[in-house]
Order: C-alpha cells, then sequence, then structure tokens
C-alpha cells in the first residue's frame, strides 16, 4: 500500500508540474512580418505603447554584426511591464533575404490591447493573454 501511494504521490507532482510549466508560458503570436516593417537590419529603437497610446515599455537595440547575419537584442523597460526584444537579420550577397522580430513581454495589463512601433513605425497590434503576457514572433520566413 506504501508504495502505491507514493507512486500516485510521484505522478500527481509530476502531472502539477506539468500543468503549472504550460500555464507559465504565454501562447505564441506567429505572423509574417509586415511589408510596411522597416528594414530591421537599421532599427534602433522599440517601443510598446497601450491602447491609449502611452508608451508603456521602451528599449534601444544594441547590435552584433557578421558577415551575413545582424543580431540585435534589447531590454525592455518602463512604466509597467518588461521584456525583452531581438531581431535576427540574414543577408545573402549584400542583400536582406530574411528579417525576424521576437518579443517576451511580460506584467502587461491582463488582456490588454498594445502596439509595437520600431523606430516609430507601427508593426503590430495585440493582445496580452490572461496573465499579462505575450510571445510574439514576425518573420519575414512566416506566411
Amino acid at each position: 500500500m506504501t508504495r502505491t501511494r507514493l507512486m500516485l504521490t510521484t505522478f500527481s507532482a509530476v502531472a502539477v508540474l506539468a500543468i503549472a510549466s504550460q500555464d507559465l508560458q504565454a501562447d505564441r503570436i506567429e505572423k509574417p512580418l509586415p511589408a510596411s516593417a522597416i528594414d530591421l537590419q537599421q532599427a534602433q529603437q522599440i517601443e510598446i505603447k497601450n491602447d491609449a497610446g502611452a508608451t508603456v515599455l521602451r528599449g534601444t537595440f544594441e547590435t552584433k554584426e557578421k558577415s551575413n547575419e545582424v543580431e540585435k537584442k534589447t531590454k525592455l523597460s518602463g512604466v509597467s511591464g518588461m521584456g525583452s526584444a531581438e531581431i535576427d537579420v540574414s543577408r545573402k550577397d549584400g542583400q536582406v533575404k530574411d528579417q525576424e522580430l521576437e518579443l517576451e513581454l511580460e506584467r502587461l495589463l491582463y488582456g490588454g490591447t498594445y502596439k509595437i512601433l520600431v523606430d516609430n513605425k507601427e508593426v503590430l497590434v495585440f493582445n496580452a493573454d490572461n496573465h499579462g503576457r505575450a510571445s510574439v514572433k514576425l518573420s519575414s520566413k512566416v506566411k
């Protein structure tokens, strides 16, 4: 009886951890990078604005360049929320091949509507999940 109880307790603990870890991650928003988006390899600043137009998060990108890649990263901070943003640009023969923008955001207003702006140009409108988080991936590869 003790062994059965131990097995059931262990199984229950693993099940609770698995469910909890799923709940901690925001649903990922994956969309194509808008055609009107700027050349991300030139991007300097990113802002997250609420539906009233107030900037809640902001960051300035730090750039690392390699021969065929550009990587930009920043931590986002502001009056509410926190997060990070990363840009990856791959080039072939000096021309942009693929661009990708990824954001991980938390401590936003639960279910709130937000806008992503890169160098003052709107890139996407999205909603935070019911835990105040958002995971966003915009890519020229996603169709």
